[in-house]
């Protein structure tokens, strides 16, 4: 088990283990005996990055007592080797080194080289007095030519390789389209650094502006053209160019919001913090602004195991990549700021990232996991996103940002660290219109809903208290339909998201299948902390073909971080599935309920009483990184439609942190009164707060008024979503004006 007060023991402990994996990756080049690099030669600029972050590893463990090498294949001297290899393979590679190796992918000048160079300084630091001091030089004098790259010139106002900040939006997402954070932070960083290395250089002066100009842009808010706050002798409306984080500092990336670079962005501003302070220079004060308020945001995606919730999907691998950068994060968010939930996580996120690494064979941490991954690139068949370079910094990201949180730890010891940070701060519910985003983290559940998701469009999320293992995004609670001569693509047309007081609720039309099916989808996380409740209806647009239609899609993850098994509880009997190398099949469920591993219920209130789960066996999330199979309610097959047919009217509960037991008694306890008709879906259910709540939904094209029988009482009723006027109580009736495409939620009372 790891504690905070454990930290510098585990963390080198857990890399130790590594080495002997690492090495294995490895190569000193032929013909060049004190150059080496680690991973393929094709795997682009990015093998020079995976290279330099094994410099930094090894330098540590060659110089720190705290890196035990006894049961290493490598010893200290050994280690110094390899890290000298990999930092001068960095400098050889890179445009201005004056002897390059011109066989191997080059880099400098480029939109994502000021990373790497922050990355090699890094290096350097973690190598101390055993860097010579020629290759000290070297590193100066590539950190001074990509300072000189990224001064402001006129064509940085405009989007050019990896962003710079910017004078016009670019497309295609919602209201800012593609934005650079994470790459203006880096730039920044490396601007930092040269002025701290090279204070009298002749461009010193161009640095600093250039440096003060991006981070100025780099965490930036529409709100930030009209602040008048002074920096540095300039109004911020001055510095400021253009927004890259939404109104309530969302983060969208790649065209959907994504937590993973919103730890990319801070790990450079960070970065470029401690540098100014072990210079013993004050850091800007532009350096971290806004960081608090974007890491009120991130902390609340931050679930039991201290893993991030990816509310719009990742379009990298599971578990690695952007998840890994939060660690080093984790450990200043809790020295600088005093957050507790950080220093929480931080202790979480390590057990899990040891636990992987303790149940392969190898010492790697997610190597064994990523294998067929390895395997497809071998053979030449691996898919082109994530691009098979990726794979070779994953192998070396975990034991690099587990090294650099240790480092962090180290040359942030002596910061006063003010107290505050408090799990109940979690549970104020999260909504960014601007990216169709909401989300909620309370004490039990982690529920989410995006309108703008990687991939699939729409997704959702319910992960159940200490159910991080259960998580899988890509098109998660998002039926799918496949229409013979159709793609299976989908648009959004409409949406809308509310929050309120302990939950969230969103409404919206998909048009799925090239135009042939509108789909409508209304999702609400009700105040009790554990129900949510997900609607679908979905109609034939035109005379079509339904192959198949799977409702409902929610994803299992069963892969080793939940030892490759699921027990599914139904109502008759329950069975255990397992993970990777199940063999694929269909296991029909005839159940009204069906409950996984007693932490999360799925209950039918549409009256079909069947469940569908398909079980996989292979590891097909991106970059074939977790094995997870699909619940699906219901399940339909060949079937000829006409226009305005129905395809789908499906009704489900889902229920957070419920055992077995409960789930069996939740319709006879929670289920009241409902109807179906007119083109509403009304029903009402009673939250595990014995609070009774109406939801309301309709997926009619003009406006309808229903009556709704009631057995609960009304008085003190509080609409929660929804026009408040389009509720009315009337004797034992709910009188319900429904808009065209609108949607109600109403807090009730006890039952009559």
């Amino acid at each position: 088990m790891v504690n905070r007060h454990r930290l510098r023991e585990s963390y080198p402990a857990a890399v130790a283990r590594w080495l002997s994996f690492g090495c294995g990756e490895f190569e000193m080049l032929p013909g060049a005996e004190d150059v080496g690099r680690f991973g393929a030669a094709d795997a682009g600029p990015l093998a020079v990055e995976a290279t330099a972050l094994y410099a930094f590893i090894h330098g540590l463990a060659a110089t720190r007592e705290a890196f035990d090498l006894s049961d290493c294949p490598l010893d200290n001297e050994q280690c110094l080797e390899h890290a000298l290899a990999a930092f001068r393979y960095c400098l050889r590679t890179h445009q201005c080194h004056p002897d390059p190796i011109t066989e191997e992918p080059g880099w400098g000048g480029t939109g994502m080289s000021p990373k790497m160079a922050d990355q090699l300084a890094i290096a350097a630091a973690g190598l101390g007095s055993a860097l010579p001091d020629d290759d000290r030089d070297a590193l100066r004098r590539l950190i001074e030519y990509e300072a000189d790259c990224n001064r402001l010139l006129p064509f940085h106002l405009e989007h050019l390789d990896h962003g710079f900040y910017r004078k016009r939006p670019p497309v295609p997402t919602r209201r800012f389209g593609t934005s650079y954070p994470e790459s203006n932070a880096w730039r920044a960083c490396i601007l930092a650094r040269a002025l701290l290395s090279s204070p009298g250089h002749q461009s010193a002066q161009q640095w600093r502006k250039a440096m003060l100009t991006f981070l100025a842009n780099s965490l930036s808010v529409p709100a930030d053209a009209e602040d008048d706050t002074d920096y540095d002798g300039r109004p911020l409306s001055e510095w400021h160019a253009g927004a890259n984080l939404h109104p309530g500092f969302a983060l969208e990336h790649h065209g959907f919001f994504h937590p993973g670079y919103v730890n990319r962005a801070l790990l450079s501003l960070i970065s470029a913090w401690i540098a100014f302070r072990e210079a013993g220079e004050q850091p800007p004060e532009l350096l971290l602004r806004n960081v608090p308020e974007l890491w009120n945001v991130q902390r609340r995606l931050l679930l039991w195991k201290g893993r991030l919730a990816h509310p719009a999907g990742n379009d990298y691998p599971h578990y690695c990549w952007g998840q890994l950068y939060l660690l080093p994060v984790l450990a200043f968010m809790g020295h600088y700021y005093g957050d507790q939930v950080a220093r929480e996580a931080e202790v979480a996120l390590a057990e899990s990232l040891m636990q992987e690494q303790e149940a392969g064979p190898d010492g790697s941490f997610c190597g064994c996991r990523l294998q067929s991954w390895r395997e497809r690139l071998e053979e030449g068949v691996a898919p082109g996103r994530p691009a098979p370079s990726v794979y070779y910094r994953t192998l070396v990201d975990t034991p690099y940002y587990l090294s650099l949180a240790w480092w962090w730890h180290r040359r942030n010891a002596t910061v006063a660290a003010p107290g505050g940070g408090d799990c109940c701060e979690l549970d104020e519910p999260f909504i960014e219109p601007d990216c169709g985003l909401a989300f909620h983290r309370g004490d039990r559940r982690f529920a989410s809903w995006s309108w703008n998701a990687h991939r699939s469009g729409v997704q959702g999320l319910v992960i159940p208290r200490n159910g991080d293992h259960l998580a899988e995004w890509e098109g998660n609670l998002l039926s799918r339909f496949h229409v013979r001569g159709a793609s299976d693509g989908r648009r959004v047309l409409a949406s809308r998201q509310w929050a309120f007081n302990g939950g969230i609720a969103a409404r919206g039309r998909v048009s799925a299948c090239e135009d042939t099916i509108l789909h409508h989808l209304a999702f609400a996380a009700l105040p009790d902390g554990i129900t949510c409740i997900w609607l679908s209806h979905a109609r034939a647009l035109c005379e079509l073909e339904v192959v198949m239609a799977e409702g409902l899609c929610l994803n299992l993850a069963n892969d080793v971080f939940n030892d490759n098994r699921r027990r599914l509880h139904f109502e008759d009997r329950d069975v255990e599935v397992e993970g990777v190398g199940a063999a694929s099949r269909e296991i029909l469920i005839d159940s009204p309920w069906v409950n996984i591993d007693d932490m999360l219920g799925v209950v039918e209130v549409d009256g079909c009483e069947r469940f569908v789960l398909l079980v996989d066996g292979q590891r097909r999330a991106t970059g074939h990184s977790l094995c997870y199979d699909t619940l699906l309610h219901p399940v339909q097959r060949m079937r000829r439609a006409e226009p305005g047919d129905t395809l789908e009217d499906s009704a489900v509960a889902l229920l957070a942190s419920t055992n077995a037991r409960k789930t069996a008694r939740w319709p006879a306890w929670h289920v009241g009164p409902s109807v179906n008709e007119r083109g509403v879906r009304a029903l009402t259910v009673r939250g595990f707060n014995d609070t009774w709540y109406l939801v309301a939904a309709s997926w009619a094209s003009t406006p309808a008024q229903i009556a709704l029988p009631l057995t609960m009482e009304t008085s003190g009723y509080r609409v929660l979503a929804g026009d408040p006027d389009r509720f009315r109580p009337a004797g034992v009736d709910a009188l319900l004006s429904m808009p065209p495409n609108g949607m109600l939620i109403a807090a009730l009372g006890g039952r009559r």
